[in-house]
């Protein structure tokens, strides 16, 4: 196991890399062909600005758009283009306020707007710009600005800026979950940009997006492979890989780009003299997960120490949620129940249900492995009555591909309802195993099953932390039913690909099976995982 002197000192070699490449003039993006209307000396500013925003570097993308209009007050695609860092279609995330504020600058009204751009595609991008931006609800407004891209791409082919904004709303029209005839449609236009541009980085990263799940992601591993190489300097594109990597189970590959994403983000936060908020804590979070699955558990413990350190720093929101899905992962993962991590105290009040659900979950099972059954029944009673609490108030938002803003919004959705009543359901199922009714208890977690098989596939680590169908199987483990433990061990290896944890409960029932072809494969793949150093 790599100890954590040999990950520090990969972490300051990243470091002084990529602090030396972002260092270079000419930043490592991607490529794409736009060259609108605008001062020529604006056009590196306005250039850079579009790169980063198909790489959702949405802060620094905003910032090199209002230079391009410093240096051009009519650029008007500059105004457009910052416009666009306020909506963050696959995070469920949109400052309609400030995207109007930032329009307004070129010009009071839509027409005064439209008089300002020199084409027609100009024109046509402002008029989506003013759909997105407008009336109605947001899932409303989603919808007719893909409608209206849609028109825009059959109108512009060959346009790959069209086609990848296009390609990028189909996305973002899909309000909870995947929708698969709308996230194909996606990858299709995405890999028809790549055909003529194989560096474009929204169609490298929409693509990715598009089949982020293990039935689709072996579809996406050129891209996954590329996107990283083709936009070194945005810390996100160096992330993105590991979307394909985690469904397909290549965990070297979900550290090794994690580590360069993270530290990444770290030396801009130095360069720019940012908070801590400006660290990749996504991108950590990933890692800490790549690490657990290879069995590296010192170096998972030296990053939530670190996590811990951070969010006492600045208890942001988002530091204080990630804290808790990580602590709850490594404790899972780890089955460390005595450890130093059992009891870290975060404030959760202002946290979405899903995010408190798993906080209630690593004290109810701590409840459970400490035989304290009155202990787990309150908390399983807590969760209930925030559940009820979150029925009368469910938004409509759907749930973030990437990123932390579902789990700091106050406002549930139907998925952070459905993941957080999964755990309150394994509860229940283990306080009556501990309790000496085994029916109950199967009833419990067969219902878990079911619920959690209705949801999506969820990204990166599990957001349900102990994955209902490893925990059912557990119990039948227990229970000396092994054929019925096998069937949902492959369940979870069909959602969450050479996860360590179902693997081993499978090579159990194997064994208890007497599968010798079966024993020896799943310990081949066991040892594969484990022996790999990842660096």
């Amino acid at each position: 196991m790599m100890n954590t002197f040999r990950l520090l000192s990969f972490l300051l070699g990243a470091a002084m890399f990529v602090g030396c490449k972002q260092q270079a003039p000419t930043p490592h993006l991607g490529k794409i062909e736009f060259h609108p209307t605008g001062a020529e000396a604006a056009q590196p500013a306005f250039q850079r600005g579009l790169l980063l925003l198909h790489s959702f570097e949405y802060d620094d993308a905003a910032e090199a758009f209002r230079e391009a209009r410093q240096i051009d007050p009519d650029f008007a695609m500059a105004y457009w283009g910052e416009a666009m860092c306020s909506h963050h279609p696959l995070w469920r995330y949109q400052d309609q306020e400030k995207a109007k504020e930032i329009l307004a600058q070129l010009g009071d009204t839509p027409e005064a707007r439209q008089a300002k751009a020199g084409t027609e595609l100009e024109r046509d991008l402002l008029q989506a710009a003013e759909v997105l931006f407008g009336e109605g609800t947001k899932p409303e407004r989603d919808q007719a600005y893909a409608d209206l891209l849609g028109r825009l791409y059959e109108k512009y082919p060959g346009n790959n800026e069209v086609a990848a904004f296009y390609a990028l709303s189909l996305l973002g029209s899909v309000p909870v979950g995947r929708d698969e005839q709308v996230y194909g449609k996606g990858a299709q236009i995405a890999q028809g940009i790549l055909a003529s541009n194989p560096r474009h980085p929204g169609a490298l990263h929409y693509l990715i997006h598009s089949y982020d799940d293990p039935g689709h992601a072996a579809q996406a591993l050129e891209a996954a492979n590329s996107y990283s190489k083709v936009a070194p300097d945005a810390a996100h594109a160096l992330h993105m890989p590991s979307h394909i990597y985690v469904a397909l189970g290549m965990w070297n590959e979900v550290v090794n780009s994690n580590i360069a994403s993270y530290q990444a983000s770290v030396s801009r936060m130095e360069r720019m003299k940012l908070d801590n908020d400006a660290r990749s804590y996504h991108a950590l979070h990933w890692l800490l997960y790549g690490h657990l699955q290879k069995g590296q558990f010192d170096e998972a413990a030296v990053i939530l120490r670190e996590m811990i350190q951070y969010t006492d720093e600045l208890p942001s929101k988002s530091a204080r949620a990630y804290l808790r899905s990580m602590q709850g992962n490594f404790l899972v993962e780890t089955g460390d129940w005595t450890g130093e991590f059992v009891r870290i105290p975060i404030d959760e009040d202002d946290l979405n249900i899903s995010v408190r659900a798993i906080g209630q979950y690593v004290a109810g099972k701590w409840a459970f492995e400490n035989g304290e059954p009155d202990s787990l029944q309150q908390i399983i009673e807590q969760m209930e009555e925030a559940r009820h609490e979150a029925e009368r108030v469910v938004g409509e938002s759907g749930v973030p591909m990437c990123n932390s803003s579902g789990w700091t919004s106050n406002v549930p959705n139907r998925l952070d309802i459905d993941q957080a009543q999964v755990m309150e359901l394994e509860l229940r199922g283990l306080h009556a195993w501990f309790t000496g009714d085994p029916a109950a208890a199967e009833q419990r977690l067969r219902e878990a099953t079911e619920l959690e098989a209705s949801i999506s596939y969820s990204y990166g680590p599990p957001p349900v932390v102990q994955p209902s169908f490893e925990l059912y199987g557990q119990w039948l483990l227990a229970n000396e039913r092994y054929e019925e433990a096998l069937a949902q061990f492959d369940t979870a290896l069909a959602r969450g690909p050479r996860r360590v944890a179902a693997l081993q409960g499978k090579l159990r029932a194997a064994e208890a099976l007497g599968r010798t072809e079966a024993i020896e494969s799943l310990q081949s793949e066991l040892a594969d995982i484990r022996e790999q150093t990842g660096i």
